[in-house]
């Protein structure tokens, strides 16, 4: 049975790809619950309200949205993945290749729909005339121009009091005490700024001295230092994404893929810019006999840097796993000479496997 989350995202009609993306996301934050042809569904309409497109369905919507530069190429290859996936399976997902399919494709629909306007821009005014709108908090020219208050009258002298004392304003000592107190808040302002920076550069150096030092255990063979080094670095500065990449690496080296996919899917999340977190998440799953899903996060490695040779040349093995061999070829022959060029077969011989049985070496990060 379909739950009341999903019918929402499918039977509603929706006046912006923003709201789709919304009701989307109840959808695909149960993977385990929405079925396949029901994830697809909430994807493609909330691409054809991108587009404004109602007509575009599967493959051909992707390509649509791709070609208007609103997606990346891995995000295509996920949505494609999606459809593919709608296509042949009319259950939820089952295991963790199918999950991950199912977060790329959300990231890419997040990545699809443009961000909303500011909330100033869709509460202005009304123009008098009920033309254009008025810009938010602009002065009404109708408006009477503001009037000086009343003056005070003056008070009478004091007995003994000369003219001189009569006509000397009351505030001046009271304007003194005002100004001595803000300027005592912005001194303490300040101090709070500065304090904030110096605990700042403290966790931040103190974050970058233990990347180092577990840099350097780990190049000498010590793991577990390393691996201590690393923990307290990833727990001092969560937004950096280094700890995270050889964390994973040292748990797939142990072979504990599970863990290194946590690991380097943290690492993708904090650091959607690295190409190396991309291509060691990329390495566990080949690793772990998923090549499809190496496959696609080898290419975003490469589209985020082309000169990566080390994600070009095991691009190649992934495809290899894919018996995809001609590709396979061209991408090691681009990336030159690498412990990459073990898993592609230079002549394949009639009756012989396609793919050796190991996957070689990973590269590191």
């Amino acid at each position: 049975m379909v739950p009341t989350q999903v019918c929402f995202a499918l039977c509603a009609d929706f006046a912006n790809p923003r709201a789709a993306l919304e009701a989307a996301r109840l959808v695909f934050t149960s993977p385990t619950v929405a079925t396949a042809p029901v994830l697809w569904s909430a994807a493609q309409q909330v691409l054809q309200l991108v587009l404004g497109r109602p007509e575009l369905t599967g493959q051909a919507l992707v390509g649509e949205v791709r070609r208007h530069g609103l997606i990346s190429l891995s995000d295509a290859h996920a949505l494609v993945g999606l459809s593919g996936w709608a296509d042949r399976s009319a259950v939820a997902a089952t295991n963790e290749a199918e999950r991950m399919l199912v977060r790329e494709a959300w990231m890419a629909l997040d990545h699809a729909v443009p961000e909303s306007p500011s909330p100033a821009a869709s509460f202005a005014p009304p123009s008098a005339g009920g033309g254009a709108s008025v810009p938010p908090f602009a002065p009404r020219s109708s408006a009477p121009p503001l009037s000086p208050p009343p003056a005070m009258p003056s008070q009478a002298p004091s007995p003994g009091a000369s003219a001189f004392d009569a006509d000397m304003p009351v505030a001046p000592a009271r304007s003194s005490h005002r100004k001595r107190l803000y300027t005592g808040l912005g001194a303490m302002g300040v101090l709070a700024a500065l304090l904030a920076g110096g605990a700042w550069w403290y966790v931040s150096g103190r974050a970058d001295r233990r990347v180092e030092a577990g840099i350097d255990a780990y190049a000498r063979g010590a793991r577990e230092t390393a691996r201590v080094a690393f923990v307290e670095a990833a727990q001092a500065d969560p937004t950096d994404a280094r700890p995270l990449i050889y964390l994973g690496r040292i748990s797939r080296e142990e072979g504990d893929f599970a863990r290194a996919r946590r690991f380097l899917t943290n690492a993708v999340r904090v650091a959607p810019s690295s190409s190396i977190a991309a291509r060691e998440l990329a390495s566990v799953m080949l690793a772990d006999g998923q090549p499809e899903i190496a496959r696609r996060f080898y290419v975003r490695a490469i589209e985020l840097d082309p000169n990566d040779r080390t994600a070009q040349g095991f691009l190649g093995c992934a495809l290899v796993r894919l018996q995809r061999l001609d590709e396979a070829r061209r991408w090691t022959e681009r990336a030159g000479p690498g412990d990459w060029q073990r898993c592609v077969p230079l002549t394949p011989m009639p009756g012989a496997p396609t793919a050796p049985p190991g996957y070689g070496p990973v590269p590191p990060p």
